[in-house]
């Protein structure tokens, strides 16, 4: 009893945060969700699965550390029904597939093309959250949706693979979309049966479970990569994960799960702009005018009100 009663208290807190205390959040989860893409080009020839494996995993024994300290893992798992467990679940199998897709795809086309092709999970987003959370948009967030998407075909014409890798580096990048879509609409879902915590240690522990159950059904290798490998895998789960991918969580609870996905494109724009400077791709012109029209309708996204 206890423990439920300490569970309701921390999401009575969650949802008492500022609105200067939002945005200040999804723009330090931007910047660091921005740093995947460099990261998993630095960790050189590792399969995604197995960068997606030891990404998940480490994060895991990260967010283990927190909700350990805090002493709420227990109740609040005993106090979830079996449809939340299983819907959690879900969350974990659901970002797993996310990021074997989109790392996937960071290894047939460019850090441009890729994060282009994930960009479409707003529109996805938009579409499934009234089926789902019976969250409906006002004609701004529409607007800003169509306006964004324009952005996001701009820079399309300067980015993405040739021949078939290209193709299948195409499809992977879809797919990390509709995943990432699912993903954060659960996240909505389930902000008001468990705290933000105990659900991060379950979600991505179901999901480095997944990631390592189909590593090993594909036999691949688990540990033997170089050091430099290991580190950067390490880097991609306190940074981008650890960092950015739980703050969208932590958004998720606060504002509506379409903002969420839009606010998180910046991330399009911010990459491409690390990779111009470290890799040296270079973005065809079409890509400034579209970064600046996807800042347009994120900055719309956030400005329309339910």
């Amino acid at each position: 009893m206890k423990s439920s009663k300490a569970n309701t208290v921390s999401t009575k807190k969650e949802a008492g945060a500022s609105t200067s205390s939002i945005v200040g959040g999804l723009a330090l989860s931007i910047l660091a969700l921005s740093w995947a893409a460099i990261f998993v080009r630095w960790t050189g020839e590792v399969p995604s699965l197995i960068i997606a494996f030891y990404r998940m995993l480490w994060c895991s024994l990260l967010v283990a550390v927190v909700v350990l300290w805090q002493g709420s893992l227990p109740g609040t798992v005993k106090a979830l029904d079996r449809r939340n467990r299983l819907t959690t679940i879900a969350a974990g199998f659901f970002l797993a597939l996310h990021f074997a897709c989109w790392i996937g795809a960071l290894q047939y086309t460019s850090v441009a093309g890729a994060l282009v092709l994930y960009s479409i999970h707003p529109v996805l987003t938009l579409l499934l959250a009234p089926l789902v959370l019976r969250e409906h948009a006002g004609r701004l967030a529409y607007i800003a949706v169509v306006i964004t998407m324009i952005g996001v075909s701009l820079i399309a014409f300067t980015s993405g693979g040739e021949g078939e890798s290209g193709l299948f580096g195409n499809i992977l990048g879809v797919g990390s979309a509709l995943f990432m879509a699912f993903y954060l609409i659960v996240a909505r879902k389930m902000r008001s049966e468990i705290a933000l915590s105990p659900y991060l240690l379950l979600v991505y522990s179901s999901a480095a479970i997944l990631l390592l159950l189909m590593s090993m059904a594909l036999g691949y290798e688990l540990i033997d990569y170089p050091a430099k490998s290991h580190l950067f895998m390490v880097l991609l789960a306190l940074v981008p994960t650890g960092i950015g991918h739980s703050l969208l969580n932590w958004a998720s609870r606060h504002i509506a799960a379409y903002k969420v996905n839009l606010s998180s494109l910046g991330e399009t724009v911010i990459a491409s702009v690390l990779a111009y400077f470290i890799f040296a791709e270079v973005p065809g012109f079409w890509f400034y005018p579209g970064a600046l029209i996807i800042l347009v309708g994120i900055v719309l996204a956030m400005r329309e009100g339910r």
